[in-house]
């Protein structure tokens, strides 16, 4: 089963929710145990699965995996992977949520490792105003939420709400 035909038995419920979880999990964690993205290798990911997954399934993690060391790849030097864990945590968090749909995710990370899509990149002073020092994207996402908590109708908010999303997969059909 290769990467698509997983997503496709995710989505009609043939893999578990606690499955692909997990490799979501693996995918969006297992680059903080390195400094940099030039170690990392799809057997780490692989080790972290809980369960033997079957030979179908160890192709779609493989591939899945594979795509995840491209991207550590492509974003290898401390600051650039810095930003990359940081949008892989924000994308988990908004799959969790229902914000992100895995296809849409798995799309982001091919385009991204094939240099069709770059890593969010902000000037957070210059949009803010002002940010603490190591302010990073999921920061800055939970700033734009205060800030719609309080006022939902804030558009400069949303407009950068619904920029981030796009910069991170969101089609807006989760």
């Amino acid at each position: 089963m290769n990467i698509k035909e997983w997503v496709e038995a995710a989505q009609r419920g043939e893999v578990t929710e606690d499955d692909v979880q997990q490799a979501l999990w693996l995918l969006s964690n297992t680059p903080l145990l390195y400094d940099t993205g030039e170690t990392v290798a799809v057997e780490d990911y692989m080790r972290g699965l809980e369960r033997q997954p079957s030979a179908a399934e160890t192709e779609a993690y493989g591939e899945l995996f594979d795509l995840a060391v491209a991207l550590s790849r492509r974003y290898a030097e401390a600051e650039a992977y810095d930003r990359m864990q940081d949008v892989l945590s924000l994308q988990f968090d908004l799959w969790a949520r229902g914000v992100l749909r895995l296809e849409d995710w798995i799309a982001w990370l091919q385009g991204a490792v094939q240099g069709r899509i770059d890593l969010p990149v902000y000037d957070f002073d210059e949009v803010l105003g002002s940010a603490p020092e190591e302010f990073m994207i999921q920061d800055f996402h939970d700033e734009l939420n205060f800030r719609l908590e309080d006022a939902p109708e804030d558009e400069w908010a949303l407009s950068h709400l619904d920029e981030l999303y796009r910069k991170v997969g969101v089609t807006g059909k989760a």
